[in-house]
């Protein structure tokens, strides 16, 4: 076990889970993996990597597991994880949920087994305006990390051109055999699956047992939902894939925190008390955590201090965003974009996106201080955008000269 007086290191990914058998799918997959204690911090957490886009800078990541399920324990968490680890630049759910059958419908049938990811956010179906007796939600959660959508869209593009990366995955000898394996039809094994109606089962590709993603909106409130007629009205309503318990508070936590999200599912039930066991569970997890896997495999390291000549202190990193968001340009949008297109491809394709001005700017400082060539060509964007005799930009380089990581 070790222990640390600067626990945050370089972990830029935070995996939350909300049961031990989800937890256990995701120290599957993650490398390396080794106890830390953060002191003041009774969360158990777990450090290790796992594959980025960059082969010789893995992610570096941190996996913990709620005390309780639910949305406010899952806000918590995430909100004790940004205090620990201020390097953290996005928190990934990754676990189980509920999923909605369209047996009539191939094409979004979502089976036992199958992935859900939240592209089209959460939908926080519980924290309504009831008027009249009508409802509607009353607000949006912030959208997915931007970064791990584009991940996503790569991972859809591999599977369209019949690679295979989550199924390889699924594969490893390690696992074969093991209590996390596929529940088989006739194995006595949890809920049978629901049929996918007057087709045959190779209508929607599924002949080898193969898990499908499905992509889209994901419904989430502290509501554990065993009741079919409720979640079809929900999934009428709302458009939504899948239904769990702590995705609301995972985006909550993140906007409060001023920090990127993402969550996938593993289909472990279809919300329905007549067929529900957990019998799935284990592979639904285990689904889950592979293809977060693969997924962080497409993006670019997260995390403050992620290059070799050294990295942050969270005193430093803040001085420089907070000199960078004295400039009147680079507090707005339109004129901040503007001065990323500046940047060199390689520095400013991966830039992280954000639409809150604060966060979109540690993300540029952080890509920035990743590349050798990182200070001078932000330096260089500012000299060009505000004339190099500017009195703001003489300040800001100053403090840039004086307090960039590895100097």
């Amino acid at each position: 076990m070790s222990r640390s007086s600067d626990p945050s290191g370089d972990v830029g990914v935070g995996i939350v889970t909300a049961l031990p058998v989800e937890c256990a799918a995701v120290r599957l997959m993650v490398n390396g993996l080794a106890d830390l204690v953060v002191p003041g911090d009774l969360n158990h957490y777990r450090v290790g990597t796992l594959p980025s886009r960059d082969s010789e800078h893995p992610h570096r990541v941190v996996v913990a597991v709620q005390a309780e399920d639910g949305t406010r324990n899952a806000a918590a968490i995430c909100t004790d994880m940004a205090r620990s680890f201020p390097g953290l630049a996005v928190f990934v759910m990754c676990g189980i949920a509920g999923g909605v059958p369209a047996p009539h419908h191939p094409d979004r049938h979502v089976r036992l087994g199958d992935v859900v990811v939240a592209t089209g956010g959460v939908v926080d179906y519980d924290h309504v305006r009831t008027v009249d007796g009508a409802e509607t939600v009353r607000r949006p959660v912030q959208r997915p990390s931007t970064t791990l959508l584009r991940a996503d869209r790569e991972l859809q593009i591999k599977e369209l051109t019949g690679e295979q990366p989550l199924r390889g995955l699924l594969d490893r000898t390690e696992i074969r055999g093991s209590m996390f394996s596929r529940p088989g039809r006739n194995s006595g094994r949890g809920s049978p699956d629901i049929p996918v109606g007057p087709h045959l089962d190779t209508a929607d590709g599924r002949a080898d047992g193969s898990p499908r993603v499905h992509r889209g909106a994901i419904g989430s409130a502290d509501r554990l939902l065993r009741d079919a007629a409720r979640r079809d009205a929900l999934a009428l309503k709302h458009s939504i894939r899948a239904v769990e318990m702590e995705g609301s508070g995972i985006a909550v936590a993140a906007d409060l925190n001023e920090r990127q999200w993402f969550m996938v599912r593993g289909v472990a039930d279809h919300c329905d008390d007549r067929t529900k066991t957990d019998a799935w569970h284990p592979y639904a997890a285990l689904v889950a955590a592979a293809y977060v896997r693969a997924l962080l495999s497409e993006a670019s390291p997260f995390g403050a201090k992620r290059h070799h000549r050294g990295g942050w202190t969270p005193t430093e990193l803040q001085l420089v965003v907070d000199a960078l968001l004295e400039i009147p340009a680079i507090r707005d949008d339109y004129q901040r974009r503007a001065i990323i297109a500046l940047l060199p491809a390689h520095i400013r394709n991966a830039v992280p996106d954000s639409v809150r001005g604060r966060l979109h700017v540690i993300g540029i400082v952080q890509t920035c201080e990743y590349f050798p060539d990182g200070r001078s060509a932000l330096l260089d964007a500012l000299r060009l955008t505000l004339g190099p005799d500017d009195p703001e930009f003489q300040r800001v380089g100053a403090v840039v000269l004086r307090h960039w990581s590895g100097r």
